[in-house]
């Protein structure tokens, strides 16, 4: 299958955030979100009003696009509707179920902590960077379950609107996308539940398992007009 060239300039983007992570670069950023006057972060996760808004909120409203879009392809099925809003449908919610699924998934196998965790920010574990071996010593039995940012991946999933609205309005889903994404994050970062990095790989990975399911439906059902991507020999 033809690998489009956005595919291979995103994976070289991940390599070198995830080469970055590994150098502590995400500290000082991280940084600005503590107040080490007062040990507290920016945000107090527990707060309900900034929680209800962007934690849950954002969260029930991913959910409630994914069950309105399955409700909208159900209705389009019983009314014959034509087949590419419904093929439109169909991606949009692979999207939205795969993405923040997929990436929540390796989250909770990187065994990375959230900075909330760390002794430079009130925690009782020690920095170890991603990839790295902890010591002998380290404190923590608990896995950690903090890279990449699964939250803000349900945002990141609306990138897909690139691949489904006409003309220039993809632009308009691209940055709907990004910016859901972006505002979701930040609040993790305000109150201390991810790195800077945590979040950008989250981004390019959303987009990378968008682009490979944008793929797998232009082979195995394009477009009208459109002929499916051949093996390069």
């Amino acid at each position: 299958m033809r690998i489009k060239p956005s595919i291979l300039w995103v994976s070289v983007a991940l390599l070198l955030i995830l080469l970055l992570e590994t150098t502590g670069m995400d500290l000082p950023v991280q940084d600005l979100f503590f107040q080490f006057d007062s040990h507290q972060w920016r945000i107090d996760k527990d707060d309900p009003f900034w929680r209800a808004i962007f934690y849950t909120g954002a969260k029930r409203t991913v959910a409630l696009v994914a069950i309105l879009t399955l409700l909208t392809l159900l209705h389009s099925w019983k009314f014959k509707t034509r087949i590419h809003l419904r093929r439109k449908l169909i991606l949009l919610l692979v999207t939205l179920i795969v993405v923040p699924g997929t990436i929540s998934g390796l989250k909770n196998i990187s065994n990375v902590h959230c900075p909330w965790s760390l002794t430079r920010y009130g925690g009782d574990l020690p920095h170890v960077p991603f990839l790295a071996t902890n010591p002998n010593d380290f404190p923590a039995k608990r896995p950690g379950k903090c890279f990449p940012a699964g939250h803000p991946s349900g945002g990141f999933a609306f990138m897909s609107l690139f691949f489904l609205l006409p003309g220039a309005w993809r632009w308009v889903g691209l940055g709907t996308g990004i910016t859901l994404g972006w505002i979701m994050g930040l609040y993790q970062m305000m109150k201390g539940a991810h790195y800077l990095s945590h979040v950008i790989v989250s981004m390019l990975l959303a987009w990378l398992l968008i682009e490979g399911i944008v793929l797998l439906f232009e082979k195995y059902w394009p477009e009208r007009g459109k002929t499916p991507h051949t093996p390069v020999t």
